[in-house]
C-alpha cells in the first residue's frame, strides 16, 4: 500500500552499537527459505487478487537539502559502500553514497547523492566536475549497514538481493534520462509476522538539478520498482514474492503528480524493467540472474505491459534485461530451453562457456528494432541521452567469458532507436 506524504524533517538518534542477527527459530527458518523461493517458486498468469491495505503509521520524515562542493569532500572520509552503481543521466552521472558519522553516544547515517559532469567518473571524481549534491535523509537502502534501529531479520533486508538489480533496483533512471528514483531504508521496519508494518519512502529527484520531484512513502515489502519517462511504478507484496499469499500489486504514479492517487495492477509476475513508456514483468524472479547479476542458464519469458495494465505483447527466450528498454534474446529459443535442464544449477566455466556459444539478438522494446550480437556483446553504459548500450565485438577466453573489444555502435534510450556510430572513441576506454 502507498501513503502520499508531505516532506518534514525529523532527526532521531540511532543506536551506534550493532545489532546481532537475531529473532524466533520460525523466523530464522523462514529467512533461510528466502533465497530458494526469490529464484523458484513457481508463478501462473497475471492477475492475483490484490493486497489488504495496512493501517497508516505515523512517518519518520524525509528531507532532501543541497550540498556544497566542500561538505561533499568532508562526507567523502564517512562514506558507506552501497548496492547502488554509478547511475547514468541526461546531464552526467549520478553517484550515490551512504555517509556514516558515528560519536560515542550515536551513529548518524544519510544519503549523498552527486552529479558529476561527462567524463568525470571514476572510483573518487573531482570535485571540480560536480554538477550538484544532494543529502537525504533516511539514507538509501543498504544491506549491509547493520548499526541501524532494526536488526539483520528485518524483510526488506531478507530480500536485499531483489534490490541489487540495475533494471529495478535501489536506484533507476528513466529511459529519457531525466528522472531519478531511489529506495530509502525503511524507517519502520518489520519482521517476517507481519510484512505490511514496514515503511519506506521512494524518491524522485530531477537529474538536472537534484531536487526532489516528489516521494511516496510504501507499506509492505517492496519487489522492484521502475520508472519509465513519465511514471513511476512501484511492486510491493506481503511476502517474499508476488503470487500466492504474496499478493503481489504495482501502483503507478504519474511523475506530474505523486501525490495523486496510484493506478494498482494486481499481478503475480515480478516487475524486472520499463522502457519509455511500458512495465516489463516476468515469472521469474529478478535475483535469478535475469540481468546478468547472477547465472541463471535459462531462458524466461517477459511481458510488456502499459502502465495502464494492458498487455502489449510478450516475448519468450530472454536471456537478459538491460535498464532503458532492452531485452537480450537467443536467436533459437527452443536449443536454449532444451539446453538448460541438463546445466541447470552450475556455474563453471565450462557451462559457461556453452551456454554464451548460444547466439543472442539486442530486442529493442522502445523502437521495436533488434540488433544481432554474433561476435558482440552488450554493454549498459551511459550516452549523451541518458542510459543507453553500447555493443562491442568480442574475443572469447579459454574460461568462456566474452570479452569486449572494439566498440561496433551505441543505441540511445530516448531516439528512434539507430544505431549510433559517432564518437565512437568516448567508449574505448571501457
Amino acid at each position: 500500500m502507498i501513503h502520499r506524504t508531505k516532506h518534514t524533517k525529523k532527526h532521531a538518534a540511532i543506536p551506534g552499537k550493532p545489532h546481532h542477527r537475531t529473532g524466533s527459530a520460525a523466523s530464522r527458518a523462514t529467512r533461510s527459505l528466502v533465497a530458494a523461493l526469490l529464484v523458484s517458486l513457481p508463478l501462473s498468469a497475471c492477475g492475483s487478487s490484490a493486497p489488504k491495505p495496512a493501517a497508516t503509521t505515523p512517518s519518520a520524515g524525509l528531507s532532501v537539502t543541497p550540498l556544497s562542493p566542500h561538505e561533499v569532500e568532508s562526507e567523502r572520509n564517512h562514506f558507506d559502500i552501497i548496492d547502488v552503481g554509478d547511475l547514468p543521466t541526461r546531464y552526467g552521472t549520478v553517484r550515490v553514497d551512504n555517509s556514516q558519522v558515528s560519536s560515542d553516544v550515536k551513529s548518524e547515517r544519510s544519503g549523498v547523492v552527486t552529479s558529476y559532469k561527462p567524463g568525470s567518473t571514476g572510483y573518487k571524481p573531482d570535485i571540480k566536475g560536480m554538477q550538484w549534491a544532494s543529502r537525504i535523509e533516511p539514507a538509501v537502502f543498504d544491506h549491509e549497514y547493520r548499526y541501524s534501529s532494526d536488526d539483520w531479520a528485518t524483510t526488506q533486508k531478507s530480500a536485499f538481493r531483489l534490490l541489487d538489480q540495475k533494471s529495478s533496483g535501489v536506484g533507476v533512471v528513466s529511459p529519457d534520462g531525466q528522472h531519478i528514483s531511489l529506495i530509502l531504508q525503511p524507517h519502520r521496519t518489520a519482521h517476517d509476522d507481519d510484512f505490511s508494518a514496514q515503511r519506506t519512502y521512494v524518491v524522485v529527484l530531477s537529474a538536472e538539478t537534484g531536487k526532489i520531484e516528489g516521494s511516496v512513502e510504501v507499506s509492505g515489502l517492496i519487489l522492484g520498482r521502475v520508472l519509465t519517462n513519465d511514471s513511476l511504478a512501484i511492486q510491493t507484496a506481503r511476502n517474499y514474492y508476488p503470487g500466492a499469499d504474496g499478493q503481489g500489486v504495482i501502483s503507478v504514479f504519474p511523475l506530474s503528480n505523486l501525490t495523486a492517487t496510484p493506478s494498482t495492477i494486481p499481478t503475480d509476475h515480478w516487475l524486472v524493467g520499463s522502457s519509455r513508456d511500458s512495465l516489463l514483468l516476468s515469472p521469474q524472479s529478478p535475483s535469478a540472474g535475469s540481468d546478468g547479476i547472477t547465472p541463471s542458464f535459462r531462458p524466461f519469458t517477459v511481458t510488456q505491459m502499459g502502465t495502464d495494465g494492458k498487455v502489449r505483447g510478450t516475448v519468450t527466450g530472454v536471456n537478459r534485461i538491460y535498464p532503458g528498454g532492452w531485452l537480450e534474446r537467443f536467436h533459437d529459443p527452443a536449443a536454449a530451453a532444451a539446453l538448460a535442464p541438463t546445466i541447470g544449477g552450475k556455474d563453471d566455466d565450462q557451462t559457461r562457456a556453452v551456454w554464451n556459444a548460444l547466439s543472442t539478438e539486442i530486442v529493442d522494446l522502445n523502437s521495436g528494432a533488434t540488433h544481432d550480437l554474433t561476435g558482440a556483446r552488450a554493454t549498459p553504459t551511459r550516452v549523451p541521452s541518458g542510459p543507453g548500450l553500447l555493443i562491442s565485438e568480442t574475443t572469447v577466453d579459454d574460461k568462456g567469458y566474452k570479452n569486449a573489444s572494439t566498440p561496433r555502435f551505441w543505441l540511445s534510450a530516448d531516439d528512434d532507436g539507430h544505431p549510433h556510430t559517432e564518437d565512437l572513441e568516448q567508449f574505448t576506454d571501457k
